[in-house]
């Protein structure tokens, strides 16, 4: 013959030239049939012409060399060249096939189309029609490769896409995550701010303490909504009176008992904590106050100390608030934060009420005065 086609080294699909003349065909023929004649019609055609005699050597030249054609002859065995079909046909890059039968009845017409076969060819054909069906054949393998690689491209670009659209989607949902903290964070400190500019605008205005605790805790129920409560004052020797109180669902009569009883318990327990705590459970009430937890079984509780100078470790401890109420009715974030910043500016007026009383500091007043808020 002539020529030995390309190795098979790309993809199944790749064109080896761009002119019918760079095209390789293979003939699948038996030593008797007409694979001579075949081969002596295409010749004009096609640069590479091989033959291959058997079925397993037309599918060993396949796996190994690259071919645009292969033109199966049904003398070959009937059931071996439709075996060869369909080998060829198993993939949609593969090369155009082409059945060569002296006459196809329409059971193997059939047959052979649907294994793929794009063109049945007989004997009879000039060799004029029959160039041209090959040709046809070849120009059609061509397309359907050229399709199949659009497509595999097309393929990729989708998956790239794809990928590129759900780290969009991830970069757009942590966006609207970082987004929607930030506003929580945004409206937090508005909320802050409205509360020190609202409530330190009130305190400022009291200059007594009994005023003074009364306007904080209307301000308290205005806000974190109806609750107990107790403020407990330190007195002159270091222990902690009941210096204000709100009864919410007590018992009225022992109310204020109860709570001024608890003076010495949750005052000196809570005095350094300058951030609130939220206690939600038995166990951690358990935890805080130990044997005298059992009068907030139930309940849920804040407490926080208010001191003269929030952030000065060594300020002096003016008060001890705490709040609490059924845990069905459990305080939400937006009251702890309130308090919080309630508690801070509290302890601040209360400074500012013992300097112009008494023009001197806390702490001198504590010790040496023997003066008692809670009195």
């Amino acid at each position: 013959m002539s020529d030995m086609p390309q190795e098979q080294g790309g993809p199944r699909g790749q064109r080896v030239g761009e002119s019918m003349r760079e095209h390789a065909v293979l003939i699948v023929s038996p030593a008797d049939g007409d694979g001579e004649r075949v081969a002596s019609m295409l010749s004009p055609l096609v640069a590479h012409i091989d033959r291959s005699y058997t079925q397993a050597e037309a599918l060993e030249q396949i796996e190994r060399l690259w071919y645009d054609a292969v033109i199966v002859d049904a003398g070959l065995d009937t059931e071996a060249a439709l075996c060869v079909c369909e080998k060829l046909n198993a993939g949609r890059g593969g090369p155009s096939v082409v059945l060569y039968c002296e006459r196809a009845s329409l059971d193997l017409a059939t047959r052979a189309m649907r294994l793929g076969v794009c063109d049945l060819l007989s004997p009879e054909c000039s060799r004029l029609e029959f160039c041209g069906r090959v040709r046809v054949a070849i120009e059609s393998g061509d397309a359907r490769r050229n399709a199949a690689g659009r497509e595999a491209s097309l393929k990729r670009l989708c998956s790239k896409l794809d990928r590129a659209q759900r780290e969009v989607s991830g970069q757009v949902g942590e966006l609207c995550t970082d987004l929607a903290g930030a506003y929580q964070d945004l409206t937090e400190q508005i909320g802050e701010l409205a509360t020190v500019g609202e409530l330190g605008g009130i305190l400022r205005q009291e200059l007594d303490v009994e005023s003074l605790l009364r306007t904080f805790l209307e301000y308290l129920l205005g806000h974190v909504g109806s609750t107990n409560a107790g403020v407990f004052l330190p007195n002159s020797v270091g222990d902690f009176s009941l210096g204000a109180y709100i009864n919410y669902d007590r018992p009225r009569a022992t109310a204020e008992g109860a709570l001024d009883g608890l003076a010495d318990v949750i005052a000196p327990e809570f005095e350094d904590d300058r951030r609130v705590v939220h206690l939600t459970n038995d166990l951690e009430i358990t935890d805080r106050l130990g044997g005298e937890a059992g009068v907030f079984f139930g309940e849920t509780v804040l407490a926080v100390a208010c001191h003269d100078r929030a952030d000065d470790p060594d300020s002096e401890c003016l008060a001890v608030i705490c709040l609490f109420r059924d845990r069905n009715d459990s305080f939400p974030a937006k009251a702890v934060r309130t308090l919080q910043v309630a508690s801070e500016l509290f302890g601040q007026q209360m400074a500012r009420v013992i300097r112009v009383h008494h023009r001197h500091e806390p702490s001198e007043i504590w010790g040496d005065d023997d003066i008692d808020l809670a009195a």
